[in-house]
């Protein structure tokens, strides 16, 4: 499709992409005038100036869309959007308001045309990064065969710069998490793991480890980009950064984050009754030293001691009686002896506590024993009857 007598104006100054939709605000200068072509398949635009004799047709790029100008009463200028790298953006001034809007109907074919192509190309880098995730989630399993792996494909985890201030936050790479379960057979909560592993590294070697342990969150954070991430996780722990962790679908990140959460809960758990435990191991051994420092089992380990000692002196005596003896005995008859002696020892043990007892209670009460008075009577001489008398009252 050919149009003569069209007026290109650029603009004065040369813009990056992102002005493309910021035409009003523009400053244009008038380049020339000639006719333009619009290929009806590719909507390649090619100019060609009216005075230029020998000068070839130039090529301005291909036709994305075009715009109205706002005020034109004649309705002869456009805005036209193109993919030419040094001028995105040209005014077009048709001679007839239908040049301009036969034009404008290309450009509507053009714009469609774009944004079906864009979505495309959308779609096959969608299918592209599907196919890698779900090798890369095909070696894991692989690798990871018997501990039954929780896989979660299209993620993206950001930390720490590992290369330059722990403060700046960086993409750390694309690719899948994985839950990571101790064995079956383990008697013990056991350690459970958060595993990242990346496209570029493959299922080789995992670019993040992190032990999910107690009083670890994972906040979901607000979605303010439309063109971002289906969802966005921080996860923050006692005993590590900050990490940011992105998914692409939203079912997937739903499913770990309750995942996730439910590990941690069961960490937390596990962690309270390991202290519990701890706790009352500490009350136990209390009471028991409360118990050891107590007058009873004071009065039993005394008793033990006693009944130990009496052992080792039995035995003693024994021994000492069989090497005294130039006779050797039947070891009964040396039991017998060493029984008559200690009845001896018990009766002066006893005599002497009745004895000391007695003594007690005259000290107590000031009472006299029979025992001195008798004593005192047996005496010869009156004087000295008299005498004994005499400090037994006194005493």
């Amino acid at each position: 499709m050919n149009f003569k007598d069209v007026s290109i104006s650029i603009p004065t100054k040369v813009r990056g992409a992102e002005a493309e939709e910021e035409w009003q605000e523009i400053d244009w200068t008038t380049w020339t005038i000639g006719s333009l072509e619009v290929d009806a398949d590719s909507f390649l635009l090619t100019f060609k100036p009216s005075q230029g004799g020998a000068v070839k047709a130039k090529p301005l790029g291909g036709l994305i869309r075009a715009t109205a100008v706002d005020g034109d009463e004649e309705a002869k200028t456009l805005i036209a959007t193109t993919t030419e790298s040094c001028h995105r953006s040209l005014r077009l001034t048709f001679p007839a308001a239908e040049d301009a809007s036969r034009f404008g109907q290309v450009a509507q074919r053009a714009e469609a045309a774009h944004e079906a192509s864009m979505k495309s190309r959308a779609t096959q880098g969608l299918s592209d990064a599907l196919e890698t995730n779900a090798a890369l989630e095909r070696d894991i399993r692989s690798k990871l065969t018997g501990k039954w792996p929780i896989v979660f494909a299209g993620a993206e985890l950001y930390g720490p710069d590992p290369n330059g201030p722990s403060t700046n936050e960086v993409l750390l790479g694309r690719g899948v998490a994985v839950l990571l379960d101790p064995p079956e057979d383990s008697k013990t909560v056991g350690t459970y793991e958060l595993v990242f592993y990346g496209e570029d590294e493959g299922s080789d070697k995992p670019l993040k480890k992190i032990a999910i342990g107690p009083k670890m969150m994972l906040k979901r954070q607000a979605d303010d980009d439309e063109d971002g991430p289906a969802a966005t996780f921080l996860l923050t722990g006692p005993s590590i950064p900050g990490h940011t962790i992105c998914f692409e679908e939203t079912e997937v990140a739903c499913k770990f984050a309750r995942d996730f959460r439910v590990r941690c809960k069961l960490l937390d758990i596990s962690h309270k009754t390991v202290k519990g435990q701890k706790s009352a191991e500490s009350l136990r051994e209390e009471i028991a030293g409360m118990k050891q420092r107590s007058l009873a089992a004071r009065l039993v380990r005394a008793v033990r001691t006693l009944m130990l000692l009496g052992m080792l002196a039995v035995i003693a005596r024994a021994v000492m009686l069989y090497a005294q003896d130039t006779k050797k005995r039947h070891p009964r008859e040396y039991l017998q002896d060493v029984s008559k002696d200690f009845r001896h020892v018990a009766q002066l043990s006893l005599t002497g506590l009745q004895s000391a007892g007695a003594q007690a209670c005259e000290v107590a009460v000031g009472s006299v024993s029979t025992e001195s008075i008798r004593l005192c009577a047996e005496e010869s001489k009156v004087s000295d009857m008299r005498r004994c008398l005499n400090s037994l009252i006194a005493r």
